[in-house]
């Protein structure tokens, strides 16, 4: 048997040798075990009753569940790359990558130490330890052991994390030894039989015979361990209900929820449910055919629009499309559905005949809302982020124009110094569309914020003929923070704009706000009314005070009444139009408990935390995200070391955070610091701090849309793998293994989480060794480095690492570049 294997890697070895050497795959610990075992060393067995062998199965542990929820992962353990990246060898791996030998489930095995085994066994067999070396056998020191071992947030909060020291875990897992013959069977010191191993390969020789009729999965087989939290499978699942849509008869109201995964159907004449629809992860946007028969829901979680049909109540199909989907809408006969994707910046266009996309238009970066013109010939779609602009200049958005007659875009309006445009409704003259709008002050030290002036709301008004004008919702010391949505009722009298922050609806009387812009002269609408707070009470006739987190908006046919969600008490808000007042909540069958991440949530989501209520953790990280703003905040001087955002997606086993690595824990992070450098407000209470640190943690990750989980990578990512792991230079001179991609960035968040010199401060820094960034997702958050003058990830090489200091690059290829980013985009 022995020497079958042997031959078969003898085979593998020759036929791939080329002027890149072989290809190295994996062969398994049992392998190993032939030539790496003996009673006098114990080196295979030392292993085998380890930890490290049960890793995989620990997985099907409910700790295991409760972890991937608390680092925002919405997956099974299994297949998350993140889980199994400290949990198994050759997660990462391609099929062809491993040998049929190799098994999965023995989990953290040999070759994650010392390197795929296929050429060290081949060619080294018999010549010890030295040879081995230089065909692939690798040493490796503490370090390698810390990208897993160092302690997590997750881990700590649901397990009985004991301190884990280096030097003691090495000495109990030393293995001594240079290989050798090896007996038939595996025997442990006293000379008797191994232990049950448990893994499931294992588990499987006997207990996959015939005989015991079923095959036990240990996902289920596992015994439960006692939690230290409470049972996580009892938790409330709220509604969350983000966008809604009224029948053109006025008779329901649909809300699409995002935390349920489900549309609710309301009957409006009685205020109550009738219906609950299941549809795909994290849905958003809704909208409805002309006739009425059909909903179209955007799933961001999944990147699908679902196809409901509303006369059955169900979900029909869902249609493939852009990346993270938001606002939706038909063309007036129905044939078309647009799509905004926030996460590929572009517009879907769907044949809803065939009911696929037929083509992509390229939007502005977050493409996020839409709203159709009343003669139907033109599609308005918001962006959340602004273009990419000089360094340390004001931001500039885009609302996409889309002429639905020649489904092209036909223009696209430039909004000054606004980012987070979402909301968008076009007047029934069609005349305007107003939409919603943050202006932050990214060039204004965070100081300011006791002068109201780091970040104002308002909206922006798009007027036919080109020209753009911007108003201020703000009052002194009474912000209006976090302006998500807005509706025009069909008089054209009134807009409704929704306050996410401040748990208010503002009224616009819409001849007023003409009558203040029409006051003024060009200089003024250009330069002070887009930063005037004194004119707002001119043309916002009141405040109405609604629900927690009030998010998307919709009026009804008739134009009486507009409805509100408000996300966070899992209802919606009914105001009457004529007296512009709230007179009824419809309640959408949430639970009545409360839990501390929820409670976390609603204080994520409000500004009240924040002097004049300017802002809340929610402006800066919509969805969890970025705003792609770089920022000067002064704990280390006014005007110096200017920071870029970074993504709260996943990242509670990603510390220390900032980019100077100075806070050990999200709790450290939301202290009170963010009152003395943020809020500018007393901090927040400690049962405050928890409450919000454990919301963040669950924040997830979206999937990843250039590598879908199990799949292979295209040829280009795998060329960039090789790219990325590479330890010679193209004109073979080694790496310095710390200059080496893989050194700072390894699996499974890559990132070694230390602070290090990669030779990319400017002369605003006061410092130049910063956070070694987690790589997951890498393409959702541009710019780059840690002050965002990076707008590409081909820039973090070809303009910022002329000295090599930010890894060897600079005799690489451009193809090489290429293959490498696209490598990256699948981490």
């Amino acid at each position: 048997m022995r020497g079958r294997i042997l031959a078969v890697l003898l085979v593998a070895f020759t036929s791939t040798i080329g002027e890149s050497g072989p290809e190295r795959v994996f062969v398994g610990a049992r392998v190993c075990a032939r030539c790496h075992h003996e009673t006098d060393r114990d080196q295979f067995s030392r292993w085998y009753r380890s930890p490290h062998a049960s890793a995989w199965t620990d997985l099907a542990l409910p700790e295991a569940a409760e972890i991937a929820r608390l680092s925002g992962i919405d997956e099974d353990p299994f297949e998350s790359p993140i889980c199994l990246g400290c949990h198994a060898t050759a997660a990462d791996t391609e099929p062809w990558q491993r040998d049929p030998t190799f098994a999965i489930e023995d989990g953290v095995q040999c070759e994650l130490c010392h390197g795929p085994g296929s050429v060290h066994v081949a060619d080294a067999i018999a010549a010890g330890a030295a040879t081995a070396a230089t065909n692939g056998l690798e040493w490796p020191g503490p370090r390698l052991c810390m990208v897993c071992h160092k302690p997590k947030g997750s881990h700590t909060s649901v397990l009985d994390v004991q301190p884990f020291e280096i030097e003691d875990a090495m000495a109990r897992i030393a293995h001594p030894g240079r290989g050798g013959p090896s007996p038939e069977s595996v025997v442990n010191e006293e000379g008797a039989a191994p232990p049950h191993t448990v893994t499931e390969a294992g588990c499987t020789t006997c207990h996959d015979q015939p005989s015991f009729g079923m095959r036990v999965d240990p996902r289920s087989a596992i015994p439960t361990a006692a939690l230290r939290q409470a049972d996580v499978a009892s938790a409330p699942l709220y509604k969350t209900p983000f966008n809604l849509v009224v029948s053109r008869d006025g008779r329901r109201l649909f809300a699409v929820c995002e935390a349920s995964d489900s549309v609710v159907v309301v009957e409006t004449a009685t205020r109550t449910m009738v219906a609950e629809i299941a549809v795909g992860n994290l849905p958003h946007g809704i909208c409805l055919s002309p006739d009425g028969h059909t909903a179209y829901v955007s799933n961001r979680g999944d990147d699908t629009v679902s196809i409901i049909d509303l006369s059955a109540m169900v979900e029909m199909e869902t249609i493939a499309i852009g990346d993270e989907p938001h606002g939706v809408v038909t063309d007036v006969e129905g044939r078309t559905l647009y799509v905004a994707n926030a996460g590929s910046s572009d517009v879907s266009v769907v044949d809803l005949e065939s009911r696929r996309e037929i083509k992509r238009l390229s939007a502005a970066r977050g493409a996020w809302g839409v709203s159709l013109s009343p003669d139907g010939n033109q599609v308005y779609v918001t962006a959340n982020l602004s273009h990419f602009v000089p360094f340390r200049t004001p931001s500039r958005s885009e609302v996409t124009v889309i002429d639905t007659a020649r489904q092209v875009v036909d223009n696209r309006v430039m909004i000054p110094e606004a980012n987070l445009v979402q909301g968008v409704d076009v007047a029934p003259s069609g005349d305007f569309a107003l939409v919603t709008l943050i202006r932050t002050k990214n060039l204004v030290p965070m100081t300011r914020v006791l002068q109201g002036w780091v970040m104002t709301n308002g909206i922006g008004i798009l007027w036919r003929d080109g020209r753009v004008d911007q108003l201020l919702l703000d009052e002194p010391d009474n912000s209006f923070a976090d302006p998500t949505d807005v509706v025009i009722t069909p008089d054209g009298r009134f807009a409704f704009v929704s306050g996410g922050g401040v748990d208010e609806v503002a009224v616009v009387d819409l001849d007023r706000m003409r009558a203040v812009l029409e006051a003024a002269d060009e200089n003024e609408r250009r330069d002070l009314l887009p930063n005037h707070f004194g004119v707002t009470t001119e043309f916002v006739e009141r405040r109405i005070p609604v629900g927690r987190n009030p998010r998307g908006l919709a009026v009804s046919p008739d134009g009486r009444t507009v409805y509100v969600a408000e996300a966070l008490d899992d209802a919606v808000a009914v105001i009457d139009v004529a007296r512009r007042e709230k007179v009824a909540t419809i309640d959408l069958g949430g639970p009545e408990d409360i839990t501390q991440t929820r409670k976390g949530e609603r204080i994520f989501h409000s500004a009240e935390v924040t002097y004049g209520r300017q802002f809340s953790c929610h402006s800066c990280h919509p969805d969890g995200g970025i705003d792609a703003i770089t920022y000067d905040i002064e704990p280390d001087g006014i005007g110096v070391n200017p920071v870029d955002n970074r993504t709260l997606r996943g990242i509670l086993d990603t510390a220390p955070f900032k980019w100077t690595g100075k806070n050990p824990t999200l709790s450290r992070q939301c202290g009170p610091r963010l009152a003395v450098f943020f809020t500018r407000l007393d901090p927040f209470t400690p049962d405050q701090v928890v409450a919000l640190e454990s919301y963040i943690r669950t924040i997830p990750r979206n999937p990843n849309r250039y590598r879908g989980v199990g799949s292979e990578l295209t040829p280009a990512q795998r060329r960039g793998k090789s790219v990325f792991e590479r330890s010679f230079t193209n004109g073979g001179a080694p790496i310095p293994v710390e200059k080496r991609c893989s050194t700072c960035h390894p699996a499974p968040y890559f990132t070694n989480r230390e602070q290090v010199f990669v030779g990319v401060g400017s002369e605003l820094d006061t410092h130049d060794v910063f956070d070694v960034p987690h790589l997951n997702n890498i393409y959702e958050s541009a710019p780059y480095l840690h002050d965002g003058r990076a707008d590409t990830l081909e820039e973090i090489w070809t303009r910022f690492n002329p000295k090599d200091e930010h890894g060897v690059t600079n005799d690489m290829t451009k193809d090489q570049l290429n293959d490498l980013i696209e490598y990256l985009k699948t981490l």
